[in-house]
C-alpha cells in the first residue's frame, strides 16, 4: 500500500501536468499567430513591426507606471472573466458580465458614500453588499430560465441593458451630486482602497482581491461538492440529475455565483479606481471578460492569465501609437485575432499541424512522462 500511493501521486502530477499543458498550448500558439498577422497589418500601414510591438511591450512592461496601468486594467477583467467561466462550467452563457458590473459599481457608489462616517470599515462591508446585489441581480436569468424556460443568452444581454440604465438612473437622479456633471457623489479617500505605491500610479490593492476571488473559484469548482455538482451538471446534465443533483438549483447558482463576482468587480472599480459612477461611465469590461475566460479555458487561473494579455494590451496601444504612429485600434484587431483562433481549435491545427496539435491534448506529452 506505501508503495501503491506515490505512484498514484505521480500518476496525479503527470496528469495535472498534461492538461496544463494542453491548456496552454492553445492560447499561446493562438496568440502568436495573431502577433504574426497583426505584423503583416503594420505592415501594411507602412510602420514596423518590430519597433510597433517593442513599444507595446515597453508600456505594458518597461516601467513601473506602465506595470501600473496594466495592473489597473487587468483587475476588473479577472471578475468579469471568472463571472463567464464559473458559468461555463455549469455549461451556461453568462453574457450579462457588463449589467452586473454596474449594478456592483452602483452599490458601491452609493454605500461609499453613505458610509463614508466608518473609514477603512465601510470597505469591506461595502464590497460585501456587491457581492450581494450581484448575486441577486445574476439570479434573475437563472430564475427566468429554470422556471420558465427562457434562454440565458437572450436574458444576460437584454438585462445588461436594464442594468446600464437603471444604474444611470440613481446617478442622475436620486444619488447624483449637486454640479453640472451627471453623476454620483464622490467617495471620502478613508473609504478608498488605497494604491499600492505612487510609483505605480492609480494601481491599488483591488488586484489583491481579484487574485483571492481566483482562489476562492478555484476552491469552490474543485475542492467543493457543490463545485462538483457545478462542473457535473455542465458536463453532463442528465447523469448529474440521475445522480440525484438539483439541475435547477445548481443553474441559479452558477449564474448568481457569475453576477457576484462581476457585481465585486463594479465596486472593487469605483472604491479603487474612480470614486465616483459619472454617467456615462467605463463600457465592455463586461464583453470584454468573455473574451478573457475564452482565452483562460475558462479556468480560473487560465483567466489571470487572459486578463493579463488584455491589459497589457490595452495599456502598450497607446505607447505603441505615440512611439510608431500605429493606431490604437490595432489592440482590438489583436484581441480579435487572438479569440479567433483560441475558438477556432481546427483552423489552429490546421496551420501548425498534427504533431503541435497532438502535443495541445497532451499526447506526446503524456508519453514523454511515461
Amino acid at each position: 500500500m506505501s508503495e501503491e500511493r506515490p505512484q498514484e501521486e505521480r500518476g496525479d502530477l503527470r496528469r495535472m501536468l498534461v492538461n496544463a499543458a494542453g491548456a496552454l498550448v492553445f492560447p499561446l500558439i493562438s496568440i502568436l499567430l495573431a502577433f504574426a498577422i497583426g505584423a503583416v497589418i503594420v505592415l501594411a500601414t507602412g510602420n514596423n513591426p518590430l519597433a510597433a510591438y517593442v513599444a507595446l511591450l515597453q508600456g505594458a512592461f518597461g516601467s513601473a507606471a506602465g506595470i501600473g496601468r496594466t495592473l489597473l486594467y487587468t483587475t476588473p477583467l479577472i471578475f468579469t472573466g471568472l463571472a463567464v467561466a464559473v458559468a461555463f462550467r455549469a455549461g451556461l452563457f453568462n453574457i450579462g458580465g457588463e449589467g452586473q458590473l454596474y449594478i456592483g459599481a452602483v452599490t458601491a457608489a452609493w454605500l461609499g458614500v453613505s458610509l463614508g462616517f466608518l473609514g477603512l470599515i465601510a470597505i469591506p462591508i461595502t464590497l460585501v453588499a456587491c457581492l450581494i446585489t450581484g448575486f441577486i441581480w445574476g439570479s434573475i436569468p437563472g430564475i427566468l430560465k429554470v422556471r420558465f424556460g427562457a434562454h440565458e443568452v437572450i436574458t444576460t444581454i437584454m438585462l445588461n441593458y436594464v442594468a446600464i440604465n437603471l444604474a444611470y438612473y440613481f446617478a442622475q437622479y436620486p444619488l447624483r451630486q449637486p454640479g453640472p456633471i451627471p453623476g454620483t457623489e464622490s467617495i471620502d479617500y478613508a473609504v478608498r482602497i488605497p494604491i499600492i505605491t505612487t510609483a505605480l500610479g492609480r494601481a491599488n490593492y483591488g488586484i489583491l482581491v481579484a487574485l483571492l476571488a481566483v482562489v476562492a473559484v478555484y476552491l469552490l469548482l474543485w475542492r467543493t461538492r457543490r463545485g462538483f455538482e457545478l462542473r457535473a451538471v455542465g458536463l453532463s446534465p442528465g447523469a448529474a440529475n440521475y445522480a440525484g443533483m438539483k439541475l435547477g438549483l445548481n443553474t441559479i447558482l452558477a449564474l448568481a455565483i457569475g453576477g457576484s463576482l462581476a457585481g465585486l468587480g463594479g465596486g472593487v472599480e469605483i472604491l479603487g479606481v474612480y470614486g465616483n459612477m459619472d454617467v456615462p461611465w467605463v463600457s465592455n469590461l463586461g464583453f470584454n471578460g468573455i473574451g478573457v475566460a475564452l482565452l483562460g479555458r475558462n479556468h480560473p487561473v487560465g483567466v489571470v492569465f487572459g486578463a493579463l494579455i488584455f491589459g497589457a494590451l490595452f495599456s502598450g496601444a497607446q505607447e505603441m501609437q505615440f512611439a510608431t504612429n500605429v493606431p490604437l485600434q490595432l489592440a482590438n484587431v489583436l484581441l480579435a485575432v487572438i479569440l479567433l483562433f483560441v475558438t477556432a481549435n481546427k483552423l489552429v491545427e490546421l496551420i501548425i499541424g498534427k504533431r503541435a496539435r497532438d502535443l495541445a491534448t497532451g499526447t506526446r506529452l503524456e508519453k514523454g512522462l511515461g
